[in-house]
């Protein structure tokens, strides 16, 4: 599709007023979990599937244990969409509910910032009780700003990947405001069967918008045009600083947090570069070739999704894999590019320490549960078939 033909499509639409993609929004505007048509939509998802599922050999031993776990869980689906609320005190569709729960995730964790440094560190329980011991001294995520001159040092690359614009415009049009649907169309999501797990997802992007912004302002690093002009992004720049990227933070989160909750471990997930990770990477890197974002910012944002979706399965008592303590060092990053192949280099390495820039570590905290965030991630679950990720 050309540059010309979807800006038709959107002509209607103010991008400046679809900025705010950070902010949680109502499930209605996404077409896929919908239902409705969308043109410029189905563009953004043609071309998205190009780039990361159509050059893949087609797993057939996949198909057959998802064919076995469908025919031994019928009528577990069949009985999704007559589902009682016994667990939860309101409808997914009560905006109090997700206010309910997203305060309660505000208090599960604190945010330090120093001098391009921030650290985000988990309420733990203690033996008097949840809150008896605060937060924990060891963050869970710790992160160092790259300094003015390892941003400068990636400039090229954006200027590189402005090749790409014409075949990823409706992508990155659609992917302002909505990144769910590109999700939703591979995971099966939508109102009537997984209202839980589209509840799930707004109140985990409602939490971490503020902390991705109470980062962001900390370090308040400069975004590429304001290196460069001859990067002019095809999309308006937001005014707030460039790292973490919220979009990478965001699709990682959510990539993570569905595969925990068909009970797979993310960081094996993301080393295997299973199609949810490639489709985060993917979403992050439109944001370069948007103009807007280096890739060390998504590299960030990339790291911060992962363990932002392993505490919050810490949060709901989630008996999995255990949450690490990860750290970026922007400093140690050493210019590099931002796919999911890259993704899959540093996932593999991170536990290994062989990675300067990127390391998790072990997370022996015992992280204080949220008595509504754990029952609405257990009717989440029940939306889906535990296939390991």
């Amino acid at each position: 599709m050309s540059v010309q033909s979807v800006q038709t499509l959107v002509s209607t639409q103010s991008t400046q007023s679809t900025q705010s993609t950070q902010s949680t929004q109502s499930t209605q505007a996404r077409g896929v979990v919908t239902g409705d048509a969308n043109p410029l939509l189905s563009a953004a998802l043609a071309t998205s599937h190009d780039g990361i599922a159509a050059t893949e050999v087609l797993d057939f031993a996949e198909i057959e244990h998802k064919s076995a776990l469908l025919k031994s869980a019928r009528t577990d689906l069949h009985g999704l969409l007559a589902s009682d609320d016994s667990e939860l005190p309101r409808r997914p569709a009560d905006p109090y509910f997700l206010q309910s729960v997203v305060s309660g995730l505000i208090q599960s964790t604190r945010v330090d910032l120093g001098e391009g440094k921030a650290s985000l560190h988990a309420r733990v329980s203690g033996k008097g009780g949840a809150l008896a011991e605060g937060f924990s001294g060891e963050p869970f995520m710790q992160m160092t700003c790259p300094d003015i001159d390892d941003l400068a040092e990636q400039v090229p690359f954006v200027q590189s990947y402005a090749d790409l614009r014409d075949e990823r415009m409706p992508e990155i049009i659609v992917q302002l405001g909505d990144i769910l649907s590109f999700f939703a169309s591979g995971d099966l999501l939508d109102t009537e069967r997984t209202p839980y797990t589209l509840l799930l997802l707004d109140a985990a992007t409602g939490f971490a918008g503020g902390l991705i912004q109470r980062i962001k302002l900390g370090f308040d690093a400069p975004r590429p045009v304001q290196f460069s002009m001859q990067v002019q992004p095809i999309i308006a720049t937001p005014t707030h600083g460039t790292l973490p990227s919220g979009h990478a933070t965001e699709a990682f989160m959510m990539a993570a947090i569905l595969t925990l909750l068909r009970g797979g471990d993310p960081t094996s997930a993301a080393a295997d570069m299973a199609q949810r990770f490639r489709l985060a990477a993917r979403i992050a890197a439109n944001r370069t070739v948007a103009g807007v974002h280096f890739p060390i910012d998504s590299a960030a944002g990339s790291v911060l999704g992962l363990a932002l979706g392993e505490h919050l399965a810490a949060v709901a008592g989630v008996d999995g894999p255990a949450p690490g303590n990860w750290r970026f060092d922007g400093t140690a990053w050493d210019n590099r590019d931002f796919h999911h192949g890259v993704v899959s280099d540093f996932a593999q390495a991170a536990s290994s320490g062989k990675d300067p820039a990127v390391t998790r570590g072990k997370d022996d905290a015992l992280r204080a549960p949220d008595d509504l965030w754990s029952r609405l991630w257990k009717k989440a679950a029940a939306e889906h078939l535990p296939s390991g990720g």
